[in-house]
């Protein structure tokens, strides 16, 4: 998020001052158009000079750019649409997108997972999902705000167009580090269902003689730092369960290859709490005390895993444990904008109606959404990516990409894939270049 405090302040003067207010604008104008604002009241916002203001609500024919607000931003009414398309009130449509208010009524669709289900939701009926459509609209608002300084400042903030690559670490490795019993257990799976090479193959690579599939770290990284890119690790670290799969919190090649990757670039390494975590309490702590005891300092960015998360609770708890960053805002079976971002904004507590402290980085496009639910071959893939990619650079924000290790093996369900990552790089990279 770029910040331009030589830029003047934008002023603004509601009569109806509330915490829907002050989020929507603080998306607009700091998360999107980097600018600062000030509320100010009537009496000196129409004395000041200042070149840029904002009246929302009150008469209309003073200083500055005026929006009837359409009454959403008023008060704590929480509705399964959106502001009529007719509307002048882009705050209002900002902050119902950007709060994922349709996300939290009752009457929400919801998957196997708890998920939110976004077929058929809004965004994806109106065709918002492939935008980060609150951008497009703060730009619209940058446009009548500041006037003829606009195109200067437009230009500035496509400059800004960047690319992140994050990569989930699901199981750290096929086969090493998963203790006696979960190892014999899964020798002898094989050995009745008369997977004989695969269980050669886990003998000796639990003995260290073959190479693990799953230890693709060292390929990742050379693909990376070859275009000039730092990828972001999030380890799993739950206890066993049924979706909870990885190698265990104790496990010491696990530990060891969160160090080396520590070591290699320091903060790279945060926290991917799991599927049970994301409604347990009791959980997720256990996992991040976990966390500090292996790195020795708390993690600051998680994402969950199955991106599962109850609405409100598992971020308030996040929260607590002091996380600044989630980066788990995108959909599980369609790639996309979530919530109409790709700038980093601060999330808003819908059932608290406050905004908090922790900053919300969505992702565009995940390796399992395009493979398992949108069912892409790997030749589908780089322009569907480069498509996602275009229109965030069409606003200057940030392209995410989250990606598993498990996917460069190459095996099982990503057979053929294994070229598919270098070439969305390299896309990613000539883009961004």
């Amino acid at each position: 998020m770029v910040r331009y405090p030589e830029l003047p302040t934008v002023l603004v003067n509601a009569p109806h001052w509330t915490p829907r207010l002050e989020a929507a604008l603080e998306w607009t104008f700091t998360s999107v158009l980097g600018l600062g604002w000030e509320r100010m009241d009537k009496a000196a916002f129409e004395a000041s000079g200042a070149p840029w203001k904002l009246s929302y609500g009150g008469p209309s024919g003073g200083p500055g750019c005026w929006i009837e607000p359409e009454g959403l931003l008023d008060g704590t009414e929480l509705r399964a649409f959106p502001p009529r398309s007719d509307t002048s009130d882009v705050l209002a449509l900002v902050f119902w997108m950007g709060s994922r208010m349709e996300e939290f009524m009752d009457t929400a669709a919801r998957d196997q997972h708890g998920r939110f289900n976004p077929d058929g939701c809004v965004s994806m009926v109106r065709g918002w999902i492939g935008r980060p459509v609150c951008e497009e609209w703060s730009f619209q608002l940058g446009g009548l705000v500041l006037g003829e300084d606009w195109p200067e400042h437009q230009e500035r903030l496509r400059k800004e167009f960047a690319v992140d690559s994050t990569l989930d670490v699901d199981s750290a490795f096929a086969f090493r580090g998963k203790g006696p019993w979960r190892t014999g257990a899964a020798f002898g799976r094989d050995v009745l269902s008369g997977q004989w090479s695969r269980a050669v193959h886990r003998f000796r690579a639990c003995r260290g003689l073959d190479h693990d599939p799953y230890d693709t770290f060292d390929e990742a990284l050379d693909l990376h730092a070859a275009r000039g890119m730092q990828p972001t690790w999030f380890f799993l670290l739950s206890r066993f369960g049924t979706h909870d799969k990885g190698v265990g919190a104790n496990s010491k090649a696990l530990r060891g290859l969160m160090h080396r990757m520590e070591g290699l670039h320091p903060g790279s390494v945060q926290w991917h709490p799991g599927y049970t975590a994301a409604g347990d309490e009791e959980a997720l702590s256990w996992e991040f005390e976990a966390f500090k005891e292996i790195m020795g300092r708390p993690p600051c960015a998680t994402r969950q895993h199955y991106l599962r998360m109850i609405p409100g609770t598992t971020r308030r708890r996040l929260i607590e444990l002091g996380i600044e960053e989630d980066h788990t805002e995108g959909h599980a079976n369609v790639a996309g904008f979530r919530g109409g971002f790709s700038r980093p904004r601060p999330w808003y507590d819908l059932e608290n109606e406050t905004l908090t402290g922790l900053m919300l980085l969505p992702f565009a496009a995940m390796d399992a959404t395009l493979n398992r639910y949108m069912k892409l071959t790997p030749d589908e893939v780089v322009p569907k990516v480069s498509e996602l990619m275009d229109a965030v650079k069409s606003t200057g924000g940030t392209f995410r990409l989250l990606w598993h290790n498990e996917t460069l093996a190459s095996q099982g369900e990503w057979n053929g894939w294994g070229a598919v990552y270098p070439n969305v790089l390299e896309a990613l990279s000539m883009r961004r270049g």
